[in-house]
């Protein structure tokens, strides 16, 4: 015979009371970091439990409430909803609410489960998580996704390695491949110059963060080369170095640079030859006449010599002065000895103006002529370095070297100053960048070097052929590619 059970002492019960707000406390506690709602309801949708409190009221202060007294009305209908079919069914349910807070927009992660004893549903529980910061994060980036996918300029993200991890449409319809084939691939595969050459790459990704605004020979997926121009910037992912290149195809600026640069060459080149062939010569002849002129004047008229001395001192300085503008307008003159005689005459006319010993070396092996654009560029990037190497680097000698190996034409100029700035290339000057930018016309490099003991050195590379030397037509106009 099963004893009957016996009824609870009043003690008994305010007992198992203290135990169950004791367990409760404890149970908020575990729960409260954790920053979600988690409410404990029986079938008739009222609060045994909550681990925080809920609309201006205390966690317990909602303990005997029906959830809809504190449910948030934006919420309260599909919840209620959700409670009930859950309730009729035992399935659990889940949904995404948003609830306005103190004028703010706010999102909810939502889930209702059923409790059970044994099979029977005896009440719910309800679990709400805020994930408004996530949501936002994630509609930010889809934004930043959106914006980048239309951008004109192409757009890629390379790790360590230099291999492509990302791209949008215009990145991959510049280099000419789909959607999705650049992944993968390391962009050495695709460009000259930051990425092709590795010591500058690896140096860039040590760096980890920073810009740099970076011009390349690139190549297109049939073997086109094009000449592409944008800003590598470098951040972290995952304890990782990566990079973000943003690039453009600027071969039709370029050329078209390339052609007004040449045009200004040209002209300038064609007054320093009239001035040399045309009235420098008809200068030396009137001073010729006039020496002849003075001869008679000497025997026949010789209180009028000393005047016709005096215009002949001014007509020989007019010729000088013609010449010097003559060189000045056209240095190199293939006739005239070429890059070589050009430097020589650098070399000299800087020692007598500045006051300087500079001194011109060349090893070119033979007779080997460059051609006209090549010498004037390195000439005018000659000239800009010596200028200042005195005037900046307060050098107290120069030595220009000219050389020439392996279909390569290597000019240096070191001076042995104070050196050059860290932040050179950041003023507002622009001699330096006209350097770096003749040199790309010529397809090469410039860098500034530190030399020892004290100053530096500049240093221009580029291929002895020049790529100008194809023609292309833009707009219906014939430019040199």
């Amino acid at each position: 015979m099963t004893p009957s059970p016996q009824a609870l002492t009043a003690e008994d019960s305010a007992e198992a009371v203290r135990q169950f707000r004791d367990a409760a406390q404890t149970l908020r506690q575990v729960l409260n970091p954790l920053s979600a709602l988690v409410v404990v309801l029986d079938r008739e949708l009222r609060t045994h439990f909550a681990s925080r409190g809920a609309d201006g009221r205390t966690a317990l202060q909602l303990e005997g409430l029906h959830v809809s007294e504190y449910l948030r009305p934006h919420i309260r209908d599909k919840t209620l909803s959700v409670m009930h079919q859950c309730l009729a069914t035992g399935q659990d349910d889940a949904f995404c609410g948003e609830v306005v807070i103190d004028d703010e927009l706010r999102y909810y992660d939502v889930r209702i489960s059923a409790l059970r004893n044994g099979q029977a549903i005896v009440g719910l529980t309800l679990n709400a998580t805020e994930r408004t910061a996530q949501v936002m994060a994630e509609r930010a980036v889809a934004t930043q996704a959106r914006m980048i996918e239309s951008m004109l300029e192409g757009v890629a993200v390379l790790d360590d390695k230099g291999v492509v991890g990302l791209t949008n449409p215009a990145f991959d319809a510049m280099f000419g491949y789909g959607r999705g084939e650049l992944l993968g691939r390391e962009m050495n595969a695709l460009a000259g110059w930051p990425v092709g050459q590795r010591e500058r790459w690896q140096m860039l990704s040590l760096a980890g963060t920073g810009s740099m605004a970076v011009e390349f020979d690139a190549r297109r997926r049939d073997g086109r080369h094009f000449s592409a121009a944008g800003v590598l910037s470098g951040f972290e992912i995952a304890g990782r170095n990566h990079s973000l290149l943003v690039v453009q195809d600027v071969s039709e600026r370029k050329l078209l640079e390339r052609a007004m640069l040449e045009a200004v060459n040209r002209e300038q080149y064609r007054i320093g030859n009239d001035l040399h062939d045309g009235l420098g010569q008809e200068l030396t002849g009137i001073a010729l006449m006039l020496r002849g002129l003075a001869g008679r004047l000497a025997t026949e008229y010789r209180p009028l010599h000393p005047e016709i001395e005096g215009i002949t001192r001014l007509v020989n300085n007019a010729i000088e002065s013609t010449r010097a503008l003559a060189r000045g307008l056209s240095p190199v003159n293939l006739e005239r000895g070429g890059l070589q005689d050009a430097l020589e005459g650098l070399a000299m006319h800087a020692s007598e103006l500045y006051g300087v010993p500079v001194v011109f070396t060349q090893r070119l092996g033979g007779n080997r002529t460059l051609n006209v654009e090549l010498a004037n560029h390195l000439y005018r990037i000659a000239q800009e370095a010596v200028r200042n190497a005195v005037r900046h680097g307060q050098a107290r000698s120069i030595r220009l070297h000219l050389a020439l190996a392996r279909a390569k034409v290597k000019l240096s100029i070191t001076d042995d100053g104070i050196g050059m700035p860290a932040d050179a290339m950041d003023a507002s000057g622009m001699g330096l960048k006209i350097m770096c930018y003749r040199a790309r016309i010529l397809g090469g490099d410039v860098s500034f070097e530190a030399s020892e003991p004290s100053g530096t050195r500049v240093v221009c590379e580029c291929p002895v052929e020049v790529a100008s030397v194809r023609v292309r037509k833009i707009h219906g106009a014939r430019v040199r590619d």
